[in-house]
């Protein structure tokens, strides 16, 4: 049986696993912004260059998503969207927070999803109040395989932290069902 944590222990562990996320998102958010990137006026950037990674696979780009995931609100008026997106990003924030706490009987591995998914929120919801987008770098793609053309939509550190969670989230569920 796995072990299990105390409120303490759960604290350290939630605060030790999102400030590293956090920062780590921030700091490479910031980079892609100085080096894949030209301010052309203040606060106004565009995309200089591409940094090839592994040939065909992965490749550092950059871009500013003022959409949700997936650009699936890139139609709505911006007036709404922005405002909208930080609502939700605090709410969905606020929510995995209050779920984490409530969990029955947790341990280390569901705790860090639920960390995980909680440090990509706010990293996210950290560029939609300073910069009113987010920043996306991580360019990866099929070339390997043949298919040039198609990628992956580009994303960062916290995207990949939220569905790093989700899918530890999922595992979990499907395994404690199977026990």
């Amino acid at each position: 049986m796995p072990m299990e944590l105390g409120l303490k222990n759960r604290i350290l562990l939630l605060v030790s696993i999102t400030s590293l996320c956090i920062v780590s998102d921030q700091v490479t958010k910031v980079w892609a912004q100085r080096e894949l990137a030209y301010e052309y006026s203040p606060g106004k950037f565009f995309p200089q260059h591409e940094i090839t990674v592994i040939p065909k696979v992965l490749n550092l780009i950059y871009k500013e998503n003022a959409a949700a995931a997936f650009s699936l609100t890139s139609s709505v008026p911006e007036w709404f969207r922005k405002p909208f997106l930080i609502t939700v990003s605090i709410i969905a924030g606020l929510f995995f927070l209050i779920w984490y706490f409530r969990l029955k009987n947790p341990h280390w591995f569901m705790l860090t999803s639920f960390s995980l998914i909680i440090a990509g929120a706010v990293g996210n919801l950290i560029d939609r109040v300073r910069l009113g987008y987010v920043i996306d770098f991580l360019d990866v793609y099929a070339g390997f395989l043949g298919y040039s053309g198609l990628h992956w939509p580009t994303f960062n550190i916290a995207d990949s932290c939220i569905v790093v969670g989700a899918f530890g989230i999922l595992l979990e569920s499907l395994y404690s069902k199977r026990a």
